[in-house]
C-alpha cells in the first residue's frame, strides 16, 4: 500500500518538476530582441507563478483573478521577468501570512495585469522613490533596489506603463499595462 502511494507523489513531483524547467526555459529567452510575439498573459502569469511557488507557497495563499484577454504582442521572457518580480517582492514584503491577488484583464486599448498583496505596504515618503535606481528598503545584502526600476525600463518599451498604489499598513497594489497592439 505504501509502495503506490510514494509512487504517485514521485511522479507528481517529477511532472512539478518538468513544469518547473519549461517555464525556466521560456523565462531564459529575455535578452532576445526579436522576441516580440503575440503572448497569453494569462499564461505567462502561471508560469512565473510556478517559477516562484517556492517563494510564495509558505508565505501567501495566491488568488488568480484572471480576465479574458486576447493575445498581446510582447516579449514574453521580459513580461514573465517584471511579473516574477512583482510576485517575489509581494511576498517578501509579507511578513507572516497573507495573501497576494493576481489581476488580469483589458483597460481602454491596453491589458493590464495587477499584482497585490496584503502587507504592511509602502510609506508614503518611499512611495516616490520606489522606481528609482539603487533605492530599496530591504537590508544590505537582501536586495539591488533595480528590480522595480527594471520592471519600469521594460514596461516602457513595450509602450506601457507600471505604477503602484500604496497606503502604509494597507498592502501595495502594482499595475501595468500594455497596448493591444505595438
Amino acid at each position: 500500500g505504501d509502495l503506490m502511494e510514494l509512487l504517485s507523489e514521485s511522479q507528481e513531483g517529477m511532472l512539478r518538476i518538468g513544469r518547473i524547467v519549461s517555464d525556466l526555459k521560456d523565462f531564459s529567452h529575455v535578452d532576445k530582441d526579436d522576441a516580440i510575439v503575440d503572448n497569453d498573459l494569462n499564461s505567462l502569469s502561471d508560469k512565473a507563478i510556478n517559477v516562484a511557488w517556492n517563494e510564495l507557497k509558505y508565505k501567501c495563499e495566491v488568488e488568480r483573478d484572471y480576465g479574458e484577454l486576447p493575445a498581446i504582442p510582447c516579449n514574453g521572457g521580459q513580461i514573465s521577468q517584471v511579473i516574477l518580480n512583482l510576485l517575489v517582492n509581494a511576498a517578501q514584503a509579507i511578513e507572516k501570512q497573507g495573501k497576494l491577488i493576481i489581476r488580469t484583464g483589458i483597460s481602454g486599448n491596453a491589458a493590464f495585469l495587477t499584482v497585490s498583496d496584503n502587507g504592511p505596504g509602502i510609506s508614503e515618503e518611499n512611495l516616490s522613490k520606489i522606481f528609482d535606481p539603487f533605492f530599496t528598503t530591504k537590508p544590505v545584502g537582501k536586495g539591488t533596489g533595480l528590480g522595480l526600476h527594471i520592471c519600469q525600463k521594460i514596461i516602457a518599451s513595450h509602450g506601457g506603463t507600471l505604477s503602484v498604489r500604496s497606503e502604509s499598513g494597507a498592502g501595495a497594489a502594482f499595475t501595468f499595462t500594455i497596448p493591444l497592439g505595438i
